[in-house]
């Protein structure tokens, strides 16, 4: 499970989160929307031990990993909306650079993410798509029971986010958790919970409030 209870983060004179709680079980993907600049970026970030809180605490599995960073890369993976990817290097090296080494979870991210052609390609030379996916399969590395993904399917066709999508069903199928920031309303309608930032806190939409009629006033704001 991971608990995030009180979780605090000011730049300057601006609050940014404001005592944030939340818990997502195994199993669950969970969706945080918003505003551009509400500060759903501030806590991913924090989740994955990017950045520390001001205030509060984050539990993985009963335990606190704020200030150990083996235990972030153990049981986190990460998608930043900003891809962290040697661009002069090919996507094989890209991927043992972030760890992916094992010769069983090397194939399996390879074929799953379809980039079977592409291990020798440099990555200045892929598509923003493809760096994309590229970086989701750096992310899983481990295959950690955690997965935090910022605008994941951004810059992605609509071939790629089923494909995408259909992998988050399989990878909560087996137990893992997703929290995940996007704008897209189907990304929304298909998790099974969804929080709001705003002002700086999170609220849980209930379910008659996550139809696309709702889901578009909330983000129009």
């Amino acid at each position: 499970m991971l608990e995030v209870s009180g979780i605090r983060k000011r730049y300057g004179r601006n609050t940014i989160l404001d005592g944030v709680s939340f818990q997502v079980k195994c199993g669950e993907r969970v969706a945080v929307i918003g505003r551009n600049g509400c500060g759903k970026t501030t806590l991913m970030q924090i989740l994955a031990g990017v950045m520390k809180p001001d205030a509060g605490s984050l539990r993985y599995f009963g335990k606190d990993p704020q200030g150990r960073g083996e235990y972030f890369r153990k049981y986190c993976g990460y998608v930043p909306q900003e891809l962290p990817l040697m661009e002069e290097l090919s996507v094989r090296d890209n991927l043992r650079l972030w760890g992916v080494g094992r010769p069983g979870d090397s194939a399996e991210l390879i074929r799953e993410f379809q980039m079977e052609e592409l291990m020798k390609t440099t990555v200045s030379k892929l598509s923003g798509g493809m760096k994309r996916r590229l970086c989701i399969a750096c992310a899983l590395a481990g295959w950690p029971p955690i997965l935090l993904m910022d605008e994941p399917t951004t810059a992605l066709d609509l071939y790629y986010k089923e494909a995408i999508g259909s992998f988050m069903k399989q990878y909560c199928a087996g137990n893992g958790i997703i929290v995940m920031t996007t704008h897209d309303e189907r990304e929304i309608l298909s998790c099974d919970r969804c929080l709001l930032m705003r002002e700086g806190d999170l609220t849980e939409l209930a379910k008659e409030e996550r139809n696309m009629e709702s889901v578009r006033k909330m983000l129009a704001w």
